[in-house]
């Protein structure tokens, strides 16, 4: 077994070495026509962009910059203040741009100078409390016809009609199958039926998560490109085919939100957004052991238990800086009643899908994913094997090039895997979006001319006065000078 894994490490160092030193060369190919996509994902605890140059199919062809900032204005994965969020999003935009201006200037050399690189929209890892999936089925009557697409619009619309309202808005409508007499296809069209029946997953959200995002953007004159649903991006860099295919369900343990993507055929079958993530476990630590919020975060990451099993009660955790010390199985306890909570309304959600009989595996990612044993706990409770979340290796390889190369990372294969997983839901984002340029990249616009205005009076006066000297000129010249003609102002 451990020559195994020593196999293991040693074939992703050969590999992030490989990507390494093709780094240089992968920076040396920029060119000013080259179009540039930028995402964002807005955490409650961090707020992370990525920068991708992007080919003629609208997909990634290499990352050139990231950015991360702490998080500010987000409250359970939406917007809660955009002036907060403001404040952090327009400096660290500025630094993103600095980044990817740096970058062609190392490519193109000085030629580059005089030019601007402006980012003008994003792509967003959308999440939030309220995102939700619901089943819903709309049948269509034939006489043994076949079903065209006329058919198909008329379902899909007669439910976007039934669930859309005044407070919701649909994000997605996930195609589930068609009961056609009674035979499952996930295709109708060109099939011969009497009756037809379209099963959909709809993602439905309040207007506010949507909104919020757009509202903070363009205070600072972005726009929002598009769109992936949070839980679906992370599930797009995390699960490979054969997970999608065979039933698997991610869960990502955020700070204020807990997200659930869950897949069967290859098809996406469930998302939800729980409004309550790990935090509650730190407000838990710090009520009951008498902490600081900072202190209770500090030792739940350091020595947090998800399950108290096989622990010693001789073990006495203290706490530095602090009088307070308590038993390591004690503190496990804390965790494990919240996260038995939690994990309630994870199952009250799988259970909408019969994920626990569908699904193979269950994969965690996010902050609460750190606890020591926490796939052992969640294994015993579902009873599906349980592993920790990390970039598949198709994704590890296509993008690993870019975070070996950063400072912080420094070609470590170990600091390299953490980086990404850390950008994964941008990574999932730039894997699922069709994406266009939404970076301007050129010549500065040069300052509009202002002409000095005169009073009404005198631009009158003057406008006879041309008329009495050049007859029909005196349109052409009061144009030029910006006057009033016919009673319009030409400014």
């Amino acid at each position: 077994m451990y020559e195994k894994l020593r196999k293991n490490k040693d074939d992703k160092e050969q590999r992030t070495s490989k990507y390494y030193q093709n780094l240089v060369k992968m920076a040396n190919t920029l060119q000013l026509t080259d179009k540039i996509a930028v995402v964002l994902d807005l955490g409650t605890t961090k707020i992370r962009s990525v920068a991708a140059v992007i080919d003629d199919n609208h997909k990634v062809a290499q990352i050139i910059a990231t950015e991360e900032t702490d998080s500010k204005g987000i409250r359970h994965g939406r917007v809660d203040n955009y002036l907060e969020l403001d404040g952090v999003l327009k400096p660290m935009f500025n630094k993103l741009s600095n980044r990817i201006y740096n970058k062609f200037k190392s490519s193109i050399g000085d030629s580059f100078i005089g030019n601007t690189v402006e980012i003008k929209s994003v792509y967003l890892a959308l999440g939030g409390k309220g995102i939700l999936g619901k089943e819903q089925k709309e049948a269509y009557r034939l006489n043994n016809q076949f079903v065209d697409v006329p058919v198909v619009q008329k379902i899909e619309e007669d439910i976007r009609k039934r669930v859309e309202n005044d407070k919701e808005i649909i994000l997605d409508m996930i195609n589930q199958g068609y009961n056609v007499d009674d035979d499952i296809k996930m295709e109708a069209v060109g099939c011969r039926a009497s009756n037809v029946e379209g099963r959909f997953c709809v993602v439905t959200a309040e207007k506010e998560v949507k909104e919020n995002v757009e509202q903070a953007l363009s205070q600072i004159n972005i726009q929002l490109a598009g769109y992936s649903l949070l839980p679906f991006a992370l599930a797009d860099v995390m699960l490979s085919d054969a997970d999608k295919e065979v039933g698997a369900t991610l869960i990502d343990l955020g700070a204020s939100s807990t997200s659930i993507a869950i897949y069967r055929d290859n098809v996406r079958r469930h998302i939800r957004v729980l409004p309550f993530g790990s935090k509650m476990i730190t407000k838990d630590i710090k009520n009951v052991c008498g902490l600081t919020a900072e202190n209770a975060e500090k030792i739940k990451k350091s020595l947090g238990c998800a399950y108290p099993g096989g622990l010693s009660e001789n073990v006495i955790v203290s706490v530095a800086g602090t009088d307070v010390k308590i038993q390591q199985v004690e503190l496990a306890s804390i965790i494990e009643a919240r996260l038995e909570e939690l994990m309630s309304y994870i199952l009250g959600e799988m259970n909408k899908v019969n994920a626990l009989t569908s699904s193979k595996k269950i994969i965690l990612t996010g902050r609460g994913a750190r606890l020591k044993k926490v796939c052992d706990k969640f294994t015993n409770e579902f009873g599906l094997d349980t592993e920790i979340g990390k970039i598949k290796d198709v994704c590890y390889e296509k993008y690993s090039s870019y975070f070996a190369g950063l400072d912080s990372v420094d070609g470590n294969p170990d600091k390299t895997a953490r980086k990404m997983n850390e950008f994964a839901a941008c990574l999932g984002v730039l894997e699922s979006c069709a994406l266009e340029s939404c970076v301007y990249v050129g010549r500065k616009e040069s300052a509009t001319k202002t002409v000095k205005k005169t009073e009404p009076g005198e631009k009158k006066r003057f406008t006879r006065w041309v008329s009495g000297l050049f007859g029909s000129m005196a349109e052409t010249v009061a144009e030029t000078t910006g006057t009033i003609i016919n009673g319009t102002e030409i400014k």
